[in-house]
């Protein structure tokens, strides 16, 4: 296997693994948010951005063996490493199965180590085998509350984070990253924990520049794709208390220009919408949903899509659902890569969402 140092000098790789015990990634000791499953040999297969690891270790390092797949043109994926609560790290996978060296150098004591994917599923799936340190101890509890963000492209965090690659530079999923999106900047603020069930250009009728599949095809899925034989996710691993559905960009959206895109059926937008919660609702019996509108419209869409949203909570009630919220954003929040809220306006959202959140939560 490669040998790839992620926040340490060159010189630390004749450290190695050497006198660190390892233990898979299934491991009691770890706890693990997102969507996942855990294969035979104790390793942990996952896709979606914002899947994370926390881990508590005694010792000056600590190192995992990490695969990302060979998937079309996209043969790398982006994670963040934040130790002991400082400075956040971002670093690139290799394709294939690397030992990553995540921390090292640190003082004897305790530590803590948060690991978790910047990048989205269409961008290739990953499985965390093992991790390696002196003595792994037991993390710290996730927090009782839970939210689940269901959205697109800005939910994931697409665009909005150019510190290590500018727009327009590398490939199109380098400016990604979940951490600092508005959903999982809001759960910490709140002290919930989050699951992005989010994909880049995906839209609830239709998407960005095809008719789908489109959010009700793939949302049950542990790696949320669409396939012959879909992995189902179990929905018994994570009950969230809030739902909070992001979607319509796309549906609005004129494509890539190359051929004409009639308007949105607001019609078909409002039933499919309406459908899809009611799929949600059985899942999630006693969860409340938040509807929201989307950031990168300017006032005239956004008008447009709170009417339909209007509309779908009618539908809902009508029903016998009342547990449903609309929320629209005060402006436009656009001044990331291609059009997408940049980090400062995702925490801007955050704080924005905050106190609508508390106050409809009770929290």
């Amino acid at each position: 296997m490669k040998k790839i140092v992620i926040l340490i000098p060159l010189l630390a790789l004749l450290a190695c693994s050497r006198g660190l015990q390892t233990y898979p990634a299934n491991d009691s000791h770890i706890r693990v948010m997102g969507r996942h499953i855990v294969d035979k040999d104790g390793s942990i297969k996952f896709a979606a951005s914002g899947v994370t690891f926390y881990m508590k270790f005694r010792g000056t390092r600590l190192t995992a063996d990490l695969e990302d797949e060979f998937r079309d043109s996209t043969n790398y994926n982006w994670f963040d490493v934040i130790v002991d609560g400082g400075q956040l790290h971002k670093f690139r996978t290799r394709m294939g199965k690397t030992h990553y060296i995540l921390a090292d150098s640190l003082n004897p004591g305790e530590h803590t180590l948060i690991l978790s994917k910047a990048t989205e599923g269409q961008n290739g799936h990953n499985t965390l085998v093992n991790i390696q340190t002196d003595q792994l101890l037991q993390a710290a509890p996730l927090p009782d509350r839970k939210i689940e963000f269901i959205g697109n492209s800005i939910t994931c965090g697409f665009g909005d984070d150019t510190t290590l690659v500018r727009c327009g530079k590398g490939t199109w999923f380098d400016p990604t990253n979940s951490w600092v999106a508005y959903g999982p900047r809001l759960s910490r603020s709140l002290h919930a924990q989050w699951m992005l069930s989010s994909v880049s250009g995906i839209g609830m009728h239709r998407n960005w520049n095809s008719p789908g599949p489109v959010m009700p095809d793939v949302y049950s899925g542990v790696y949320m794709e669409y396939t012959k034989n879909p992995v189902p996710w179990d929905f018994s691993k994570y009950t969230p208390d809030l739902v909070v559905i992001a979607l319509g960009t796309n549906d609005f959206s004129k494509g890539d220009g190359k051929e004409p895109r009639p308007a949105l059926d607001g019609d078909a937008f409002v039933n499919d919408y309406t459908h899809f919660i009611g799929t949600v609702r059985e899942k999630y019996p006693d969860a409340k949903f938040l509807l929201a509108n989307s950031p990168m419209f300017g006032p005239d869409q956004m008008k447009q899509l709170n009417g339909y949203l209007q509309r779908i909570k009618e539908n809902c009630e009508a029903k016998g659902d009342s547990s449903i919220t609309i929320f629209s954003w005060d402006k436009t929040y656009n001044s990331g890569c291609d059009g997408h809220p940049y980090m400062n306006q995702q925490a801007l959202m955050a704080e924005q969402l905050e106190p609508v959140v508390k106050n409809y939560m009770d929290w």
